[in-house]
C-alpha cells in the first residue's frame, strides 16, 4: 500500500509539473518588443509592449499619459507570414545591439525585439532607431524595417487605429517619397516671416486643420501620439503638430537638413529679426535677447525663447519652431 501510494505521488508530481512546463510553454510570447519613445514634442513620451503568441493572440501594452491595453489575435496566415519574415538571413544575422546610426536631439526610439524560435531564442536592441533614414540610403536591412512595419499593423489593429497611420512604412519600404518633385518657393513664401508665438503666414499656432490644408494641400501624415498627431510637408520643410480632438495647430517646425530628418528639404522662408538660415548662435541671441531655456552644449542643441526656438548642430541653425503654448 505504501509502494502504491508513493508510485501515485510520484505520478501526480510528475504529471503537475509537466502541466506547468506545458501551461508555461503556451504563455510565453514567441515574438516581443518593448518600445521606449520620447518627442519629438517636449513633454512626448511613451512605453509600448507587444506580445504574439504561437496561437495568435496579442497583448498590447501603450503607457502614455495614461495606461491602455488591447488584445486582438492574427490569423494563422498572418501568424506565419510573420514568423517566415523573422526566420530569414536578414533577421537571424543581427547583432544583439545594433550600432546606433544616428544621435537625434529630440526623437528618441529605444526598441528591444526577442524572438523565440524551435532553435533557441534571439534578443535584439536598437537604440536611437530611426527608420526614417532608409530614405535615403539602406542604413538598416530592409527585412528589419518590414518587420517592423509588420507590428506596426498589429498594433493598429489591435487598439483599432484607421488603417494607413503607419504611411511612412510604405514611404521607406518603397524608397519613394510622396512629394518627391522638387518644390520651387514663391516670392511671397521666401519672404514671409515666422513670427514667434504665432507662426508663418497662414499656418499658425491655434488654427485649423482644414485651413492649413487650403495653404499648403494635404501633406503627409506623421507620427501618432494621444495628444498630438503629425503632417508633413516634406518638399517644403515644414512639419506640424495638431492637438486631439479639434485637430487646432499645436506647433510648427520648419528645417534646414537636421540630422535625422533628411525626409525634410530646406524651408525656403526665414525667421522674423533677420534670423535665416546663415545665422549664428550669436546672431539669434543678439536677435531674441535671453533664452527662456539654453539647451546648448558647445555648438549643438537648442535655444528656447518665447513662443520660438532655435536649433542647432555644429554651429549651423538646421530647425526653427514655433512650439505649443
Amino acid at each position: 500500500m505504501h509502494l502504491l501510494f508513493r508510485t501515485r505521488s510520484l505520478w501526480l508530481i510528475f504529471m503537475f509539473t509537466t502541466s506547468v512546463a506545458q501551461a508555461q510553454n503556451v504563455q510565453q510570447p514567441i515574438v516581443a518588443s518593448h518600445d521606449v519613445i520620447d518627442g519629438p514634442s517636449g513633454d512626448a513620451h511613451s512605453v509600448e509592449d507587444l506580445k504574439i503568441f504561437k496561437d495568435g493572440r496579442v497583448t498590447y501594452t501603450r503607457r502614455s499619459k495614461t495606461t491602455r491595453y488591447y488584445k486582438t489575435n492574427i490569423s494563422s496566415n498572418n501568424l506565419r507570414e510573420l514568423l517566415r519574415l523573422l526566420d530569414l538571413p536578414e533577421i537571424r544575422g543581427l547583432p544583439g545591439d545594433l550600432p546606433i546610426k544616428t544621435r537625434p536631439i529630440d526623437f528618441f526610439w529605444d526598441q528591444s525585439l526577442r524572438i523565440v524560435r524551435s532553435d533557441g531564442s534571439q534578443n535584439v536592441h536598437i537604440e536611437h532607431f530611426y527608420p526614417f533614414l532608409n530614405l535615403t540610403a539602406p542604413v538598416y536591412p530592409q527585412k528589419l524595417i518590414e518587420a517592423e512595419c509588420k507590428l506596426q499593423d498589429i498594433k493598429s489593429t489591435a487598439a483599432k487605429r484607421p488603417k494607413g497611420e503607419e504611411n511612412w512604412c510604405n514611404d521607406i519600404l518603397a524608397h519613394n517619397l510622396p512629394e518627391s518633385t522638387p518644390y520651387e518657393c514663391s516670392k511671397d513664401e521666401a519672404e514671409t516671416k515666422i513670427v514667434e508665438g504665432l507662426g508663418w503666414g497662414a499656418v499658425h499656432v491655434g488654427e485649423s486643420l482644414k485651413a492649413v490644408q487650403v495653404a499648403l494641400g494635404k501633406g503627409t501624415p506623421g507620427d501618432e501620439f494621444l495628444d498630438v498627431h503629425f503632417v508633413e510637408y516634406r518638399a517644403r520643410g515644414i512639419e506640424i503638430s495638431f492637438d486631439r480632438p479639434d485637430d487646432k495647430v499645436h506647433a510648427i517646425y520648419f528645417y534646414n537638413h537636421q540630422q535625422g530628418s533628411e525626409q525634410f528639404s530646406m524651408f525656403c522662408g526665414q525667421a522674423d529679426k533677420g534670423i535665416n538660415w546663415n545665422s549664428t548662435v550669436d546672431d539669434v541671441r543678439n536677435a531674441y535677447g535671453h533664452p527662456v531655456e539654453d539647451f546648448l552644449q558647445g555648438t549643438s542643441g537648442r535655444l528656447q525663447f518665447a513662443g520660438i526656438d532655435f536649433r542647432f548642430e555644429n554651429g549651423k541653425l538646421v530647425r526653427i519652431g514655433v512650439p505649443g503654448r
